[in-house]
Protein backbone atom coordinates (compact mmCIF):
# COMPACT_ATOMS: atom_id res chain seq x y z
CA UNK A 1 0.00 0.00 0.00
CA UNK A 2 1.38 3.09 -1.17
CA UNK A 3 1.44 6.53 1.21
CA UNK A 4 -1.09 8.13 -0.25
CA UNK A 5 -3.46 4.70 0.06
CA UNK A 6 -2.71 4.62 3.73
CA UNK A 7 -3.16 8.66 4.22
CA UNK A 8 -6.33 8.07 2.52
CA UNK A 9 -7.44 4.87 4.66
CA UNK A 10 -6.45 6.95 8.10
CA UNK A 11 -8.60 9.47 6.77
CA UNK A 12 -11.53 7.64 6.41
CA UNK A 13 -11.38 5.88 9.96
CA UNK A 14 -10.80 9.70 11.19
CA UNK A 15 -14.00 10.56 9.49
CA UNK A 16 -15.96 7.41 10.70
CA UNK A 17 -14.69 8.04 14.23
CA UNK A 18 -16.22 11.69 14.13
CA UNK A 19 -19.30 11.03 12.71
CA UNK A 20 -19.51 7.75 15.74
CA UNK A 21 -18.28 11.00 18.17
CA UNK A 22 -21.39 13.10 16.72
CA UNK A 23 -23.99 10.24 16.52
CA UNK A 24 -22.83 9.95 20.83
CA UNK A 25 -22.97 12.85 22.06
CA UNK A 26 -26.43 13.56 20.11
CA UNK A 27 -28.26 10.21 22.01
CA UNK A 28 -26.16 11.87 25.24
CA UNK A 29 -27.74 14.88 25.14
CA UNK A 30 -31.14 13.09 23.99
CA UNK A 31 -31.02 10.63 26.84
CA UNK A 32 -29.94 13.71 29.63
CA UNK A 33 -33.00 16.09 28.42
CA UNK A 34 -35.26 12.87 28.89
CA UNK A 35 -34.07 12.19 32.18
CA UNK A 36 -34.36 15.87 33.00
CA UNK A 37 -37.58 16.18 32.06
CA UNK A 38 -38.88 12.83 33.82
CA UNK A 39 -37.15 13.54 37.23
CA UNK A 40 -38.18 17.33 37.10
CA UNK A 41 -42.07 16.35 36.71
CA UNK A 42 -41.90 14.06 39.55
CA UNK A 43 -42.95 14.75 43.25
CA UNK A 44 -40.19 15.71 45.25
CA UNK A 45 -40.33 12.73 47.41
CA UNK A 46 -40.54 10.02 44.37
CA UNK A 47 -37.37 12.40 42.38
CA UNK A 48 -35.14 12.02 45.99
CA UNK A 49 -36.21 8.19 45.81
CA UNK A 50 -35.40 8.24 42.57
CA UNK A 51 -31.68 9.63 42.76
CA UNK A 52 -31.31 7.75 46.04
CA UNK A 53 -31.46 4.68 44.27
CA UNK A 54 -29.30 6.13 41.21
CA UNK A 55 -27.06 6.97 44.04
CA UNK A 56 -26.51 3.65 45.69
CA UNK A 57 -26.58 1.79 42.46
CA UNK A 58 -23.15 3.74 41.86
CA UNK A 59 -21.77 3.07 44.61
CA UNK A 60 -21.92 -0.64 44.78
CA UNK A 61 -21.07 -0.70 40.78
CA UNK A 62 -18.22 1.91 42.04
CA UNK A 63 -17.25 -0.80 44.69
CA UNK A 64 -17.10 -3.78 42.64
CA UNK A 65 -15.43 -2.41 39.40
CA UNK A 66 -11.98 -2.88 37.70
CA UNK A 67 -10.24 0.36 37.58
CA UNK A 68 -10.81 0.68 33.85
CA UNK A 69 -14.51 1.03 34.80
CA UNK A 70 -13.98 2.64 37.54
CA UNK A 71 -12.67 5.46 35.39
CA UNK A 72 -16.03 4.89 33.27
CA UNK A 73 -18.08 4.94 36.32
CA UNK A 74 -16.67 8.33 37.45
CA UNK A 75 -17.38 9.83 33.86
CA UNK A 76 -20.80 8.33 33.88
CA UNK A 77 -21.30 9.96 37.43
CA UNK A 78 -20.19 13.64 36.26
CA UNK A 79 -23.30 13.42 33.69
CA UNK A 80 -25.45 11.66 35.94
CA UNK A 81 -24.86 14.51 39.40
CA UNK A 82 -25.56 17.56 36.43
CA UNK A 83 -29.05 16.07 35.40
CA UNK A 84 -29.93 15.43 38.93
CA UNK A 85 -28.36 19.14 40.18
CA UNK A 86 -30.64 20.48 36.83
CA UNK A 87 -33.40 18.53 37.53
CA UNK A 88 -34.17 19.09 41.51
CA UNK A 89 -33.31 23.32 40.12
CA UNK A 90 -36.39 22.98 37.44
CA UNK A 91 -38.58 21.21 40.17
CA UNK A 92 -37.81 23.77 42.70
CA UNK A 93 -38.66 26.31 40.52
CA UNK A 94 -41.69 24.77 39.20
CA UNK A 95 -43.21 23.64 43.07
Amino acid sequence: MSDHDLLQSLVGRVDALEQREKQLIHASNAYQAILTTLLGNLDKSTRDKVISMVDQAHDIAYAQANLEQKGNILGADDITQRIFLFAQGRAARSE
